[in-house]
């Protein structure tokens, strides 16, 4: 960029108002110095100096081009900070794509850790259903897809979650319980184990949620007398339904236990009914920037870390 250079040198002699100064300030020589002005001169068609009484004053031919200088070598330097800035983010981000139960049963304990051993990593979370979040790894908006699939592989098959086009870890493990609200006596108002095996008011999934895709398989096959009345795109939504009274619910685990604690939810039957689940971050074969790829190493270093798809 020599023509860059030449009008820091002007710019330099504007301030200076000398040469040998300004040559000294540029590392260039004073003749070189020299030849590099005349040129400009002879670009402008006209004197960008003149000397009065011994003094180095600008023409104004000389201070329209002082201005004209100094707003277009601002205007690439801010440009090329931010070319910088933006490669150095990239370089920095981890992006993950999760479905919105993720934000309350994982990251909140996770996320601190990733912190303290990616103290420069940028973090981004955004959340969607699972199928919206599966398109944004696809197509390089997302590094990571953490989410929930369960042992059968029902979720993975349904959405063609293969080996060829993902790698996987698997992160820690979940559960869906059946819970319901407590009546006076501390048991279940909806209760699973009911010997008079009247129907129970169900709260399901949305069609759209994947984890409603799993619990369908094991209700089919417990044949459960279940009639569904109510239901929710989110865990969350059900959890406030559940403690409402308004029937019985499969939830994380995660999402439930202080509930269960605190008594203002009750198992509403045994383990037989759970739906195991894992804790699944996802990415694709497709290289990953810098500290993105940093995570998937460590990962990978852990003891007893095993891949999704070991399995399948």
């Amino acid at each position: 960029m020599t023509d860059l250079i030449i009008l820091r040198d002007f710019l330099a002699l504007c301030e200076t108002k000398s040469f040998s100064r300004t040559a000294e300030q540029r590392h260039v020589s004073v003749s070189g110095l020299s030849r590099r002005i005349q040129g400009l001169e002879e670009w402008a068609g006209t004197a960008l100096f003149e000397r009065r009484k011994g003094e180095l004053v600008l023409t104004e031919a000389g201070q329209s081009l002082q201005m004209v200088a100094s707003q277009a070598l601002s205007a690439f330097d801010r440009f090329r900070h931010s070319v910088a800035d933006d490669i150095n983010d990239q370089k920095r981000r981890i992006r993950f794509c999760s479905p919105h139960i993720m934000a309350a049963i994982f990251f909140p304990h996770w996320m601190p850790r990733l912190q303290e051993q990616f103290t420069q990593a940028k973090f981004s979370i955004d959340a969607n259903t699972l199928p919206e979040c599966l398109a944004a790894l696809d197509q390089g908006e997302a590094d990571y897809v953490t989410a929930l699939f369960d042992d059968e592989y029902l979720i993975a098959s349904r959405l063609g979650v293969e080996s060829g086009s993902y790698t996987s870890i698997e992160l820690d493990t979940e559960s869906l319980i059946p819970v319901s609200a407590p009546n006076a006596a501390g048991q279940p108002l909806f209760n699973l184990h009911a010997a008079d095996g009247s129907p129970l008011s169900f709260l399901n999934y949305s069609q759209e949620c994947h984890l409603g895709w799993s619990l369908s398989a094991m209700l089919v096959n417990q044949g459960l007398n279940l009639q569904q009345h109510h239901d929710a795109g989110l865990a969350d939504s059900l959890r406030h339904m559940t403690l409402s009274k308004l029937g019985v619910s499969w939830l994380p685990y995660s999402l439930v236990r202080e509930d269960l604690g605190a008594k203002r939810l009750v198992r509403a039957g045994g383990a037989a009914f759970d739906v195991p689940l894992k804790i699944i971050l996802l990415r694709r074969t497709a290289p990953l920037a810098i500290e993105a790829q940093r995570l998937w190493d460590g990962l990978l270093e852990m003891k007893n870390v095993r891949t999704f798809f070991d399995v399948v």
